[in-house]
């Protein structure tokens, strides 16, 4: 899974927000406009092991990853600022994991 600069080539894009396959997926299951500007991104601290979920206004949720960089663990809080996603979301979300990390462009 690669994580891709939501803000690549300005001068945003020390701020480390990414958008990944996660994010799209999230976007996708709260029904989001995949052309508007709200959207899921991942704050990439790439080193304590584990990358927060946020949405403008909150930190929603967490990808947890392991040494080599392979995901062992996500979860979105169903009850904090998005109230659109289905039931199973968390479940939905689990295809992601064992996937590695890998930075794009």
């Amino acid at each position: 899974m690669k994580l891709i600069n939501k803000y690549a080539n300005s001068k945003y894009s020390k701020m480390n927000e990414y958008y990944c396959g996660i994010t799209t997926e999230l976007d996708k299951l709260a029904g989001l406009d995949p052309n508007g500007h709200w959207k899921h991104y991942v704050l990439c601290d790439y080193e304590d092991g584990c990358l927060p979920i946020r949405i403008p206004g909150g930190t929603l949720g967490s990808i947890e990853y392991d040494e080599d960089s392979v995901i062992t663990k996500i979860h979105v809080c169903t009850d904090y600022v998005v109230k659109t996603y289905p039931d199973d979301v968390n479940e939905q979300l689990q295809k992601f994991v064992g996937q590695k990390i890998e930075m794009g462009e």
